[in-house]
Order: structure tokens, then C-alpha cells, then sequence
């Protein structure tokens, strides 16, 4: 096995195809050694109780059907302790689902899992300079941006498929008429059917954000007043929605929407654009504000594509490529004319 990959599954870096492999590597003579050295587990071995004690959020006697279900049982042994206790590899199994929710995960695609382990809700969470894709139950793709967290709902199986998100995903959401897909986010929903979307919701920022790279979404209001019905828009490929929470308002544009899911490819692209549409994204994207000292540079147009998605990179390409200076502070951007 290649240790990069088993690597990658313990900082929940592992795409779905290598966690598959990593978790049966797990069920190798080899794959067990180097989890009970990884994890620091003995042989002794695990009773319900005490797996429920690990797992105090999960319901552990599906949890510990569903391990018995995915590793299967193994030929009876003498143990030192009771017969009704689970085997080492099971121990450690239960340990990876405390310690990294994509081994729960991997178990929600087996056959006749679904039901059994989705009776609560399901969290991912990202640190800081953290990325993480998942893929849930209905073959929907998510990629978390850094310090964001999404939850799934109980019952994302069993009709409407709902998540909430706390930060930056971009959703590949699997097309099913019958049952449409839902984000809350911040007094706000996204709903589809079946598209490719950026959400933004950062926690203490008042605004909500959609970019849609394919597809059509429903961007509503969903704070209870009674004129939240009447903020709503469809936004189309190519579009991006704006709620403002305070102001009760959503502004809509098609201009450059790749450049709101640079996080998540990395680049940049100004194709013609006037710096005042370019700090326009930039003060969405990252909370900052712009000023220039006269017109004439705030009409500038700007054609450039880098590969970097930090705003202190695109402020240095704008300044070289438009012969300006700059300064930053506080959130605050003042361009002014090159020396």
C-alpha cells in the first residue's frame, strides 16, 4: 500500500476511490499491524458498551451493526474475554470513525448501509489551508473550501436532500426530479435538481453567495419576514447571486464567475475588465474595500490570467500589469497612479 495515500486518509485528504483502497487495505494481516501501531490499539478487545462510550453521538448499536455488516465475521477464536466482543480490527474501526468521518462515509455506500447509518446527522469540517471532497449518498460531489463545515441531514435518503454549510463548498449535485437538493445557508436556501455550484457562507459575514458554472438554482431568502418570499431569484449558468442579509437586497451578474470559484481552481481570469469590476469581485471575495484616486483608474481595463486565488497576488499582477500602485490595510485597498 502506498503509504501517501494512507497518509492522505488520516488528514481526510483521500478521494473516495482511495479511501475504498485504504479501508481494504485495512482488512490485510498488514493493513491491521500498522493501524494497531498507527492508533496505539491493543489487543484487547471492544463491548458495545464501551463503543458506545467512543461514539457518544452516533447510535452504536447501528454503528456496530454496520461494522460487523462491512468487515463480516470473522472464524470464532478463543478470546480472553466474552465471545459478544468485537475483534480488533473492529476496535480500530471504530476508532477511524470518531477520528475521520470518511471511514462512515465510505460505509454509507455499501449495500443496505444507507438506512442503518444515516439515523443522525453527519458533519465535515475543514481547518485552515484544508480542502476536503466528499461524495455523499445520492453520488452528488462536495469540495469544502478551508475553515468550512457542512452537515447532512438524517434524512438525506428519504426524500428532499438537504445539507446545511457554514463557510465554502462547490456542489456537483446529482440530477433527481423527484427529489430536489437544498443548501441553508445564513437565513438563506439553494435549491436544485441537478447543477454545478459555488456556495459561500462565511459565519459573521451578513451576505450569502452563489456562482453557477452549470445549470439553473433557486436563491431565496429564508429569515421568516414577511417579504423573504419576495427576495428570490433563478440564477443560470454563468450567473452570480449576491444576497445581502442586511439590506434585503440580491444583486445579480454574469461577469467572470469563474473568477468565485478560484479558490477551487486556482486561478484568475480579468478578460477585459475594468479595475472597478475587478475589486468588485475582489471585495466580495474577500471581504475587502477599494477606493481610487480619481476615474481614470477606476475605468482601467485589465486582460490578465494567473495561476494563484490570494488576494495579495492578484493586487501585485493588477499593479504590474496597469503600471499602478497600491495600499493595503485593514481590509482597505487605495489604488493610485505608478511613480
Amino acid at each position: 500500500m502506498n503509504k501517501k495515500i494512507v497518509e492522505n486518509f488520516f488528514s481526510n485528504q483521500a478521494t473516495p476511490g482511495e479511501t475504498r483502497k485504504v479501508l481494504e487495505w485495512f482488512e490485510t494481516p498488514e493493513g491491521q499491524q500498522y493501524l494497531r501501531e498507527r492508533l496505539d490499539v491493543d489487543e484487547d478487545l471492544m463491548t458495545r458498551t464501551e463503543l458506545r462510550e467512543l461514539v457518544p453521538e452516533l447510535d452504536s448499536e447501528q454503528v456496530y451493526s454496520s461494522i460487523r455488516q462491512r468487515i463480516g465475521k470473522s472464524e470464532r477464536t478463543t478470546f480472553k474475554k466474552r465471545v459478544d466482543w468485537l475483534g480488533p480490527l473492529v476496535k480500530v474501526a471504530a476508532a477511524i470513525l470518531v477520528v475521520l468521518s470518511a471511514s462512515l462515509f465510505y460505509m454509507l455506500h455499501q449495500p443496505g448501509q444507507e438506512e442503518a447509518a444515516l439515523q443522525e446527522p453527519i458533519h465535515f469540517q475543514t481547518e485552515e489551508e484544508q480542502h476536503r471532497e466528499v461524495t455523499l449518498g445520492d453520488g452528488t460531489i462536495v469540495r469544502l473550501n478551508s475553515n468550512s463545515e457542512m452537515t447532512v441531514s438524517a434524512d438525506f435518503m428519504k426524500g428532499a436532500r438537504e445539507v446545511t454549510l457554514s463557510g465554502e463548498a462547490y456542489f456537483n449535485v446529482e440530477h433527481d426530479p423527484e427529489n430536489p437538493f437544498i443548501i441553508h445557508a445564513n437565513q438563506s436556501s439553494v435549491e436544485v435538481l441537478g447543477t454545478a455550484f459555488n456556495v459561500r457562507s462565511i459565519k459573521g459575514m451578513d451576505n450569502v453567495q452563489v456562482a453557477v458554472e452549470d445549470g439553473k438554482v433557486a436563491f431565496r431568502s429564508t429569515n421568516g419576514s414577511p417579504d423573504a418570499e419576495q427576495l428570490s431569484v433563478t440564477l443560470s449558468r454563468g450567473q452570480y447571486g449576491y444576497m445581502d442579509i442586511t439590506q434585503r437586497i440580491i444583486q445579480v451578474d454574469d461577469l467572470a464567475v469563474e473568477n468565485y470559484l478560484a479558490w477551487k481552481n486556482g486561478r484568475f481570469i480579468f478578460d477585459g475588465l475594468t479595475l472597478s469590476q475587478v475589486c468588485t469581485q475582489l471585495n466580495r471575495i474577500y471581504n475587502t474595500e477599494c477606493s481610487f484616486e480619481n476615474d481614470e483608474i477606476r475605468n482601467l481595463q485589465i486582460t490578465s490570467i494567473f495561476a494563484d486565488d490570494s488576494l495579495e497576488k492578484a493586487l501585485d499582477v493588477i499593479a504590474l500589469s496597469l503600471g499602478l500602485e497600491f495600499e493595503a490595510e485593514g481590509g482597505r485597498v487605495y489604488w493610485k497612479p505608478g511613480t
